[in-house]
């Protein structure tokens, strides 16, 4: 039993790891609700955004700068909190755990009407809480699993997805999406040496095409996971290359999902006995 207690501490701290150097970057960017002091919303066919909007807190952030502090504090607090409570053994990390699930799950719904930010982005920090939030070892060990099974399925999807959307198939692809996505910068800064990397890509069709292929084959290889945990740690070390090379690439910031990492990362630990006591104690 002790084991998986640590283990789980040693996932929440990582967790709060990588939430922190999330939660930095977007301050640094100037990406939290204080700093963008929106005046507008971008709705769109989402049926959970759909219901938080029709509550109106969308507006009240909206008019509200106070607010807007509020909820930027309170995103980093829970997972303090957490972090705080499940290292002293505190079962109210569990409460707090479902209290994150809910509260991300609607500061990134209002975060990404009110932006540009994409909502997908925020996907370990609304389902990943789940994981802390079951009592006995077997609850997390099983949680565990399954949020690895999520993320191996959901990264192995953009793969065939590029299969499905013929992208795979036509060699000027990657030079068109660097052009499409730097558009911006290259108007910006057309004498920027990244402008001209991005225009030496597109010129050359074959060689920009090997690095989507090989994007692709990575993203394609996690289906191993599926079947066997025995190459965890090579798919750590890949989606850690990947991460790097789509920032360098694309400018996409993907290093909210390498809180998943710890999914595979202690998937190598039997199961554990049936215990008695729940985790915490007090």
């Amino acid at each position: 039993m002790l084991s998986i207690n640590i283990h789980r501490k040693k996932y929440i701290g990582f967790y709060l790891f990588c939430f922190t150097v999330s939660y930095c970057w977007l301050l640094f960017h100037g990406l939290l609700l204080h700093q963008l002091k929106p005046v507008f919303f971008v709705n769109r066919l989402d049926f959970s955004l759909n219901v938080l909007m029709a509550t109106g807190l969308h507006q009240a952030v909206m008019n509200s700068y106070t607010l807007q502090w509020i909820l930027d504090l309170v995103y980093y607090i829970l997972p303090l909190l957490l972090w705080y409570m499940s290292y002293d053994n505190k079962r109210w990390h569990y409460y707090i755990a479902w209290a994150m699930v809910l509260f991300n799950w609607m500061y990134a719904l209002l975060l990404s009407s009110l932006s540009m930010l994409s909502v997908e982005g925020f996907t370990g920090w609304i389902i990943l809480p789940i994981l802390f939030a079951f009592r006995t070892e077997k609850g997390f060990y099983y949680v565990l699993h399954c949020m690895r099974y999520v993320f191996l399925l959901l990264f192995f999807s953009t793969g065939v997805w590029k299969i499905r959307g013929g992208g795979l198939f036509n060699i000027e692809q990657m030079g068109a999406i660097l052009i499409r996505q730097h558009a911006p910068y290259i108007t910006e800064a057309p004498n920027n040496w990244f402008t001209g990397f991005v225009y030496f890509m597109a010129n050359h069709k074959v060689f920009a095409y090997l690095f989507y292929l090989a994007a692709t084959l990575l993203e394609l290889v996690f289906a191993i996971g599926i079947f066997t945990k025995r190459y965890d740690r090579l798919l750590i070390i890949l989606f850690i290359l990947f991460v790097i090379m789509d920032f360098f690439l694309m400018r996409i910031n993907y290093f909210a999902w390498t809180a998943f990492l710890g999914c595979l990362w202690f998937s190598r630990y039997a199961e554990p006995p049936e215990e008695k006591y729940p985790l915490a104690t007090s």
